[in-house]
C-alpha cells in the first residue's frame, strides 16, 4: 500500500529504511526526497480522498512512479501555486472548477494530452490546452421528499429567490466553494448581477462549511432544498438518503473540473503521463461506474444519467466567469452577512 494525502504509507517507509535513507516528515517537502527523480510526482489535488485516491494508488502501480499529494481547498491551492510560481513544487494540479483553473492559466504549461482524440466538447479542454476537464459536472437543484413534493420543489434559478424557500437554502459561500462559484456565475449570466442580492438575501444570512455538506443537510431535513453537483445528488439516492434532483429549468451549467500540468514543473514527463493515465479511457470509465461522475470521454456510455443533449443547459462562458470571480465575490462580500450559525 502506498500513501495518500499527507499520510506516509509502511511500504514506502521500508524503502527508506532498506535505503538507508532519513525520515522525512509526512507531506513534507522532503517526502519524496529518496525517490528517484524519475520515479516521483508531487500531486496539487482539491478532490476528496474517494475521488483522487483510487487514481493515485492504480498509476502508481502501474507505472512505478510515487506520488506525493498535497490536498487543500481549490482557491488555497491555486493560491500556493502562484507562491511557488518562481520556484515551482507541484507538478499537477488535479481539480477546481475550470474558471478557477483559467484564472491561474498563466501558471499551467500547454500539453496536449494523448487522449484528447476522445473528448471532443469543445468546453472540456481550455485554450492552448493549459487545462483538460476531468469529469463534467452538471449543476442540480436537490430537494428533500419528505418536506418538499415533487409538484412543490424549485424547478429554476428563479423560483429559488421566492420568499417560500427564505433560510431553507442548502449553500456555501462561493469564496470557499468553486461548484457554488459556478452556481452563481450560471444565475448571473442568466439574470446579471442583482440576482446575487436577491438570492443572499433569500440564504437568510446562513452558509455551510463545505460543499459536501449541502447534501448531507438536505438529507436530513435541515433544509429544504440546495444547489450541488449531480454526482453527489446521484450518490445520495444511491446511498438511500430521502431526496430528489432536477436541472433547472431555465438552464444549468455542466462546467468540468479539472488537471493541469504546472509551467516549469519538476517532474513534467510524469505529470503528463498522470494527466493522460486519468482521461484513459479504463480511468474514465471507473470515474462513471463507480464515483457516479460523468466522464469526459465520448466513449463512455452513460449509466443512468441523461446525455448533456437533453439537459438544459445554457452557454455558460468559462471566460466571462473567470474574469468576473472578482466582481462576484466582492458584491458577494458586500451584501451576504452571516446570521448565528452561518460563515462569512
Amino acid at each position: 500500500m502506498k500513501h495518500t494525502g499527507s499520510i506516509i504509507a509502511v511500504t514506502l517507509c521500508m524503502v527508506w529504511l532498506l535505503t538507508g535513507c532519513g525520515k522525512s516528515v509526512p507531506g513534507g517537502a522532503n517526502a519524496l526526497s529518496c525517490v528517484p527523480p524519475e520515479q516521483q510526482m508531487v500531486l496539487y489535488t482539491s478532490h476528496p480522498a474517494e475521488i483522487y485516491a483510487p487514481f493515485v494508488r492504480e498509476f502508481e502501480e502501474r507505472t512505478g512512479i510515487w506520488v506525493q499529494v498535497e490536498t487543500g481547498g481549490s482557491q488555497e491551492l491555486l493560491n500556493r501555486i502562484a507562491d511557488e510560481a518562481q520556484t515551482p513544487v507541484a507538478d499537477v494540479m488535479f481539480g477546481g472548477g475550470v474558471e478557477s483553473l483559467e484564472g491561474c492559466r498563466s501558471y499551467f504549461a500547454s500539453y496536449a494530452s494523448t487522449q484528447l482524440p476522445a473528448i471532443s466538447h469543445a468546453g472540456f479542454v481550455g485554450a492552448d490546452n493549459c487545462w483538460t476537464g476531468f469529469s463534467a459536472l452538471p449543476l442540480v437543484i436537490i430537494y428533500n421528499t419528505k418536506l418538499v413534493s415533487e409538484r412543490d420543489a424549485p424547478t429554476t434559478w428563479q423560483s429559488l429567490i421566492d420568499l417560500k424557500w427564505r433560510g431553507r437554502i442548502a449553500f456555501v459561500s462561493p469564496e470557499v466553494s468553486g461548484s457554488c462559484y459556478t452556481a452563481v456565475a450560471t444565475a448571473v449570466q442568466l439574470y446579471g448581477d442583482n440576482y446575487v442580492t436577491q438570492f443572499v438575501e433569500n440564504l437568510d444570512g446562513r452558509c455551510l462549511k463545505e460543499s459536501r455538506d449541502i447534501v448531507t443537510r438536505v438529507a436530513d431535513g435541515s433544509y429544504s432544498v440546495g444547489i450541488t453537483l449531480e454526482s453527489s445528488a446521484q450518490q445520495a439516492i444511491a446511498d438511500g438518503a430521502d431526496v430528489a434532483y432536477l436541472y433547472p429549468e431555465d438552464g444549468t451549467s455542466a462546467v468540468p473540473d479539472g488537471i493541469a500540468v504546472l509551467k516549469g514543473a519538476p517532474n513534467f514527463e510524469n505529470a503528463c503521463l498522470f494527466v493522460d493515465f486519468v482521461l484513459s479511457r479504463d480511468a474514465q470509465a471507473y470515474l462513471s461506474s463507480e464515483l457516479n461522475r460523468r466522464a469526459v470521454r465520448d466513449d463512455i456510455p452513460l449509466e443512468g444519467m441523461q446525455r448533456l443533449e437533453n439537459i438544459p443547459l445554457m452557454e455558460y462562458d468559462v471566460d466571462w466567469a473567470a474574469a468576473k470571480k472578482p466582481a462576484i465575490l466582492a458584491l458577494w462580500q458586500q451584501v451576504y452577512v452571516p446570521t448565528q450559525g452561518g460563515t462569512p
